[in-house]
């Protein structure tokens, strides 16, 4: 008997010791989903880093110290309904303060009444919505502006297809729209023939003031020569594309709002009497009398005339740091200048020509070329960016001034903003100009097509082995293996 127990006990000590190591197996693997979950990298493969979240987006997540509800009034059917959940569920792994609800409209109508009614706003239809809450503020968000559409396929009755994907831009700025107490306040210069906010034609400005205005800054206007000064409560002022030469009076207004530490943004166009040049000298910046011209620039550009300045050679500045490798488009530029004369102004260029490229100063001649000592020599900048250095001036401490002038205003205006990185550019200086360094500008993510393309003969050898190979290597193994058993 006791020989029969010992096989027995062994077998129940096997049979516990196999119970207790898959349970301690479960609890490991238990804990480590548990971790997993609450601790994860969360890495992006793409070549263009579609999944990844700019540095802007990353210091407003990180920088968030208030709740805020977003919610998505999508269809999972939708064309953007991935791209968005991927999208929100980034912004909600980077900071906790993000809460995500998914409202589906035919699964859920009562509850999307419910929230409709709440936020006050009308059905969004076939479209897409999302609502971004933080306390009694909220922020809409419409498939409009998430994504921009290629329809150029439903010619041939295809389905039209996302281009790019605006999502980041426009789910950050909705953040920042509710986060950021003071709202900054952007005066527009008129009176002089400047570029209207408000002009939906090509040579407006009404796209430029859209951008801004998704920045959470409001754009006003202002016309210095009725109110003789430029308002207390500026936080930025600009003049695009001035026709008609300022008045001293206004000039002395823009002196003593730079002189109190105030923010100016210039864009000045070749072949224009702005009166402003000799005040912009006073401030660090020469603006010439010319047309800039690059050769390497109109050799790039095959479908655009040599005035046409297509523009990656940046300087080394707040502005442009973020610039490497994206190019900017100007149409008739005149040089813009830094000058170091003034030990009390830090000026710097921002963007300028390849070597080969010149101010031209004999603009009646219609073929171009270099004239030695007549004009300037390459790289000619034409974008230059002004501050004050730290220190004082006399027995007055100095206040933070900064100062941007440029030397071409089309390349904000309706045509010309969606041009390569524009808006980018734009975008940069303005945070620059209202010390929003932080808040670089964000732009689209194209998404990823990757093509094969196969010649006719590449397509048979792959039809030949799929169809004919494979399924001949496999019937040949089967007989084999049937004539070995029968033997």
């Amino acid at each position: 008997m006791a020989i029969e127990r010992i096989p027995r006990i062994r077998r129940a000590a096997i049979g516990a010791n196999v119970a207790a190591l898959c349970i301690v197996a479960l609890a490991i693997y238990l804990m480590v989903n548990y971790l997993s979950a609450r601790h994860y990298k969360r890495f992006d493969w793409t070549a263009n880093k579609y999944y990844s979240l700019s540095d802007k987006t990353a210091n407003v997540l990180k920088d968030l110290q208030f709740p805020i509800k977003v919610y998505v009034f999508s269809q999972p059917f939708s064309p953007v309904y991935r791209d968005v959940k991927e999208l929100l569920n980034r912004y909600s792994a980077l900071s906790k303060n993000i809460e995500v609800e998914y409202v589906d409209p035919e699964k859920d109508p009562a509850r999307v009444r419910f929230l409709l009614n709440k936020f006050k706003i009308s059905p969004p239809g076939q479209g897409n919505l999302v609502v971004f809450e933080q306390g009694e503020r909220n922020k809409y968000v419409y498939d409009r502006d998430i994504v921009e559409m290629d329809y150029s396929g439903m010619r041939f009755r295809q389905a039209p297809t996302i281009k790019a994907f605006k999502g980041e831009q426009a789910f950050t700025s909705a953040i920042l729209n509710l986060t950021q107490q003071k709202q900054p306040v952007v005066y527009m210069v008129t009176g002089h023939g400047e570029r209207g906010s408000d002009d939906a034609q090509q040579a407006g400005l009404q796209l430029s003031r859209t951008l801004l205005e998704r920045e959470n800054l409001k754009v006003e206007k202002v016309a210095l020569y009725e109110k003789k000064e430029v308002p207390r409560h500026c936080d930025l002022l600009m003049i695009v594309g001035p026709r008609e030469p300022y008045m001293d009076e206004e000039k002395k207004a823009l002196s003593a709002y730079l002189t109190n530490g105030g923010r100016l943004f210039v864009a000045l166009d070749p072949q224009t009497k702005s009166g402003l040049e000799a005040f912009l000298k006073e401030w660090g910046v020469e603006v010439g009398n010319n047309i800039v011209v690059d050769p390497e620039s109109a050799q790039r550009l095959l479908f655009f005339s040599a005035l046409n300045l297509f523009a990656d050679n940046y300087g080394s500045h707040e502005i442009t740091n973020d610039m490497k490798g994206r190019a900017t488009l100007y149409a008739e530029v005149r040089s813009v200048k830094p000058l170091t004369s003034n030990p009390d102004l830090r000026a710097v260029a921002l963007v300028q020509t390849s070597p080969l490229g010149w101010g031209e100063t004999n603009m009646l001649d219609e073929t171009f070329r270099f004239d030695e000592g007549q004009d300037m020599k390459g790289p000619v900048p034409f974008g230059v960016a002004v501050e004050t250095n730290a220190g004082k001036a006399g027995d007055k401490p100095l206040k933070n001034m900064r100062l941007v002038v440029l030397g071409d205003s089309d390349f904000i205006n309706n045509a010309q903003i969606a041009n390569l990185s524009n808006a980018s550019f734009f975008l940069n200086i303005v945070n620059w100009l209202t010390s929003r360094e932080k808040l670089i500008a964000i732009g689209p993510k194209m998404p990823e097509q990757t093509r094969v393309r196969l010649n006719a003969a590449q397509m048979s050898n792959i039809f030949w082995f799929s169809v004919v190979v494979l399924p001949g290597l496999g019937l040949a193994l089967g007989i084999v293996v049937w004539w070995r058993r029968r033997k």
